[in-house]
């Protein structure tokens, strides 16, 4: 399995069109960026989609006719997990609390954002001891 790649910030947007269509041309792609992200060239947009598919594994194609239509590998949800568990390791060295710290600096929640981060604070903790549960549960041998 190839390793994740971090992706630059036009390939994000590259992805975030690719995610919203389901699929899409290289001229669909420079279409859409023209519109929400700014100009860029098509050639601009062919070469990503092409390191995107032969150097990241982020995308790959299909043939239609003559155009050759783009899809990416994984959906938004696992891409944004995989490339934040990679962030997560290199810049914090995997310290949760100092993301936290570091994001809270950045931004300061409104009391909404607060009440909703702790609900998904409390369902993780949840989840965690339940599978810590379910380990217990497992023989050893089969661990």
């Amino acid at each position: 399995m190839r390793k994740v790649q971090m992706v630059t910030d036009r390939e994000l947007e590259i992805l975030k069109v690719l995610w919203e269509r389901g699929k899409a041309s290289v001229r669909e792609v420079q279409e859409d960026l023209n519109k929400t992200a700014g100009p860029v060239a098509y050639s601009t947009v062919q070469t990503l989609l092409n390191i995107m598919e032969d150097k990241k594994g982020l995308v790959r194609h299909v043939v239609e006719g003559r155009t050759f239509i783009y899809i990416p590998k994984k959906s938004s949800d696992r891409t944004i997990r995989e490339l934040t568990r990679r962030f997560v390791d290199r810049v914090f060295d995997g310290a949760l609390d100092r993301v936290i710290v570091a994001l809270l600096d950045s931004k300061s929640p409104t009391p909404d954002e607060f009440d909703r981060l702790r609900a998904m604070i409390d369902e993780a903790q949840r989840q965690s001891a339940a599978r810590a549960g379910m380990a217990e549960m497992v023989p050893a041998e089969e661990v």
